[in-house]
């Protein structure tokens, strides 16, 4: 393919030749979605053929007018010299085509997509650096819209950004400033209402901004890397409080951590479990390590090795959001699972939708047949909890029993809790009962 140079070249003639009339020349940056999981599947030298492969198939599905070129690693470019402005989504849509169907490589099938980023000249830029900077703020925007989709850059996603700059550049020294705090939700034995335990969750105290919500920094921390730290900080923060409430009479408490695809991928996670395991002598039965069905997708076999050795040290796994992805009974079986947590949109929906409650008990009795604890997330109202308990569901997560609150106001909600189960069965409260709600 040619290169960035040679096509630098040309889009600087084409922008010579652009005249009025709605025509424009406009370059377009595509970006393979999750090629790095599909590389490690097939090996270096599969993933330079696959690469190969789409290079080829991307300049089949261009004229002899247009130019395509690889920028980096799964990066392709594609300048269209010039074009009528109101069919550029149609041509975008005629690039993507060519990635439609398989890829056979080294006799195995390769399926892939990509998120498509457009820049147009005049109105993005004066010149093709420019033009391919928008492109990639534009091809980002469409990773964080799903993926598999085109976007065209426009003035508000440049401030966009710049926004995600500052904010990047923030959040990398988040854990060495000691910006990091610890939120725990409460989970709770449906039958009793006792708290059995809680999920941690990581909230960020930005100077000058205040607490930011997970959702603003978590992805963003996985795209640049920083989630390694980040999890080992909450690793780190799990054990020693594990540890603790040993000592204040809440031993019987276990708590959940959200683990990476990347500690998974980067090979890490054994090592960080065992660190923060080692450095609070906390018991590990009590540690509980969540996985997504789509950490297992990706080197499934290492992936099970990683989570056999850590059962061996006693740790405790659930699968969240059980039931959304790629759900496979033979990975339960092999892993060992402990637990499975229903996804809230099933609970959400749970006495108002059929197909969800039949989805709900399915889940129940399969995993109550298999030896499985259940645990119903996003229970919002009385209504889901009976209904969760009636079905045989094992434990609740959700505002109803709590939202995730400071370490200190949880482990005063979990010794009253504690209290309430010393007293005969007339003193068990509902979950609002306990303080938890609020």
């Amino acid at each position: 393919l040619p290169n960035l140079l040679l096509m630098r070249d040309r889009a600087g003639q084409a922008m010579g030749q652009v005249g009025s009339g709605g025509c424009v020349m406009a370059v377009m940056l595509l970006d393979l979605d999750h090629f790095k999981a599909i590389n490690d599947s097939l090996g270096q030298a599969g993933g330079d053929e696959l690469l190969r492969q789409i290079g080829h198939a991307l300049s089949t599905g261009v004229t002899s007018a247009e130019t395509v070129s690889r920028r980096g690693g799964d990066e392709f470019v594609v300048l269209f010299p010039s074009a009528d402005a109101t069919l550029l989504p149609q041509m975008a849509q005629r690039v993507l085509v060519a990635l439609a169907d398989p890829f056979a490589v080294n006799g195995r099938e390769a399926v892939v997509s990509a998120s498509v980023g457009v820049a147009v000249y005049p109105s993005d830029g004066a010149d093709f650096d420019t033009l391919l900077s928008h492109a990639e703020v534009a091809m980002y925007q469409a990773k964080e819209s799903g993926r598999r989709c085109i976007r065209f850059f426009t003035d508000d996603m440049n401030q966009g950004a710049r926004g995600r700059m500052d904010l990047l550049s923030d959040l990398s020294r988040a854990v060495s400033r000691g910006e990091l705090r610890l939120h725990l939700q409460p989970v709770v034995n449906l039958a009793s209402s006792v708290v059995v335990g809680a999920e941690a969750l990581v909230r960020w105290e930005r100077p000058g901004v205040g607490l930011v919500p997970p959702g603003e920094f978590i992805a963003l921390a996985e795209s640049s890397g920083l989630i390694m730290g980040i999890g080992q900080w909450v690793l780190n923060e799990a054990c020693q409080h594990l540890a603790r409430w040993r000592s204040m009479g809440l031993g019987h408490l276990h708590l959940a951590v959200n683990v990476s695809a990347m500690q998974f991928r980067q090979g890490q996670l054994e090592q960080q479990v065992s660190d923060a395991l080692e450095r609070s002598g906390c018991d590990p039965s009590r540690l509980e390590l969540e996985l997504t069905e789509s950490v297992l997708m990706v080197r499934p076999d290492e992936v099970m090795a990683v989570i056999r050795r850590l059962k061996q040290r006693g740790v405790q796994l659930s699968i969240d959001d059980f039931g959304t992805g790629y759900s496979s009974l033979a990975y339960l079986r092999r892993l060992a699972v402990d637990k499975l947590k229903i996804d809230q949109s099933f609970v959400r929906d749970l006495t108002i939708d059929p197909d969800g409650a039949a989805i709900v008990r399915a889940v129940i009795q399969m995993a109550r047949s298999l030896g499985l604890k259940t645990v119903g997330e996003g229970v919002e109202t009385q209504v889901n909890r009976r209904a969760l308990q009636v079905l045989g569901c094992d434990l609740g997560q959700g505002y109803f029993f709590g939202r995730p609150i400071g370490v200190a106001d949880f482990e005063q909600a979990a010794l009253r809790s504690s209290a309430v189960a010393a007293l005969p069965p007339s003193g068990l409260g509902a979950g609002g009962r306990l303080g938890l709600r609020g």
